[in-house]
């Protein structure tokens, strides 16, 4: 795919280069590309590099000769220029070439909308063998986890790892009281049972009848409370609270979270990307690979952290990408495209600032490199409150609703 700055209507068309006005057009047509990301920074990079080297620049600097390419004036017009083309590129990619998330599970928004709830058959069933199955095929079993959502396993293989997956922000489970995605740009799934066996992963086992029935997902947090009022279009009332005091077998049992976030720069890798995160997180690595299903009580099973129940801790994956672009110049045209097979695109446990694999040390990280704020981070830490922290999160919170915690 390639985005031309003559053909976004928000842009002024470029005007005509001659030589005089940049070396590099001296060589008529050019192809010039890059690994990292679609910004001033590197295509600046890119450019200096070719300049370097071509005697008809000799004398030229690379920001002169880019400023020269693009037909403006400043470096600063320069930045805006490339940030625009770069722009239309993920736009246009997003629009035509991203996976729409429906298109996972092909049963429609509304069954998205019930799974990420924790309602559909993938989330309520499990394997069986009782005499009454449906279908009932001697010697196999009925609900078999890896038949019944065999697409996420094709995803996976097929798009999630080389390219873009749509977000499904038109479900109210990722956006916020504005109809926006998730105001702190941050979801977190919490799942209350394990229905898939011999993964090491919680506690279902064979024989899944008698054994498979009630089982858990390894325990990673300590809920505190469920504020209802934040999430009526998944608990279906307007108000309401659950509080969960203790932890474990003094408390709400074994429960599992795991979560992401992404950057407030809309051009950043994270944000571009975190359809396939949602994917990857919520369908294939804790549903299909672990088995991990259903919610807890009066709060979605997957949503913005905003919508989730209080905890204190999740789990977290980030994505990192690896692509490559291409300048494109001929004659009196230049273009910024994608070359075609160099995505690649791996989910990690999360690098965070003073933990690994934790979302809130990784949304540390995020506001000190300027992806988040420090307003952003604080109110992150009011859902997502750390260990030890459940009593005195449970009992400001109650004191909110008029009562005393005792």
């Amino acid at each position: 795919m390639k985005i031309s700055a003559l053909s976004l209507s928000l842009l002024v068309a470029l005007p005509s280069y001659t030589s005089a006005a940049s070396c590099l057009a001296s060589l008529t047509r050019f192809n010039l590309a890059f690994r990292g990301r679609c910004r001033y920074d590197d295509v600046l990079g890119r450019i200096a590099d070719e300049v370097a080297k071509t005697e008809a620049c000799e004398g030229v600097t690379a920001e002169n000769e880019l400023i020269a390419l693009l037909g403006v004036t400043t470096v600063e017009g320069a930045q805006g220029e490339v940030y625009s083309m770069c722009e239309g590129l993920f736009q246009a990619e997003k629009a035509d070439e991203f996976l729409p998330f429906p298109d996972i599970s092909e049963q429609g928004p509304q069954f998205d909308k019930q799974y990420y709830d924790g309602n559909t058959y993938w989330n309520e069933q499990y394997e069986t063998n009782v005499e009454n199955r449906v279908p009932y095929l001697k010697n196999e079993a009925a609900n078999r986890l890896d038949i019944d959502a065999a697409n996420v396993e094709d995803v996976y293989d097929g798009i999630a790892k080389s390219g873009g997956i749509q977000f499904p922000g038109g479900l109210s489970n990722f956006q916020d009281d504005d109809g926006n995605i998730c105001d702190l740009r941050a979801v977190m799934c919490c799942w209350a049972s394990d229905r898939q066996a011999n993964d090491n992963n919680g506690n279902c086992a064979k024989a899944y009848d008698t054994n498979c029935v009630d089982a858990d997902p390894g325990d990673n947090t300590d809920i505190c409370y469920v504020d209802m009022s934040r999430s009526g279009g998944s608990a279906h009332v307007d108000a309401g609270f659950a509080l969960y005091p203790g932890d474990n077998n003094d408390g709400e049992g074994s429960v599992h979270c795991h979560g992401f976030a992404w950057s407030q720069d809309e051009q950043h890798h994270t944000s571009r990307f975190f359809g396939n995160n949602l994917f990857f997180v919520s369908m294939y690595d804790h549903m299909s690979q672990r088995g991990y299903v259903r919610n807890i009580p009066g709060a979605p099973m997957c949503g913005c952290v905003e919508k989730m129940p209080v905890v204190t801790r999740s789990d977290c994956t980030q994505v990192d990408v690896s692509e490559v672009f291409s300048i494109d110049y001929a004659g009196t045209d230049i273009e910024f495209s994608r070359v075609p097979g160099y995505l690649k695109i791996d989910f990690n446990s999360c690098r965070g600032l003073g933990a690994n694999n934790n979302l809130e040390e990784y949304y540390k990280r995020l506001k000190r490199d300027g992806d988040a704020t420090a307003e952003e981070l604080a109110r992150l830490q009011t859902y997502i409150v750390g260990n030890g922290n459940c009593p005195s999160a449970t009992a400001s919170f109650v004191e909110t609703m008029g009562f005393e915690y005792i």
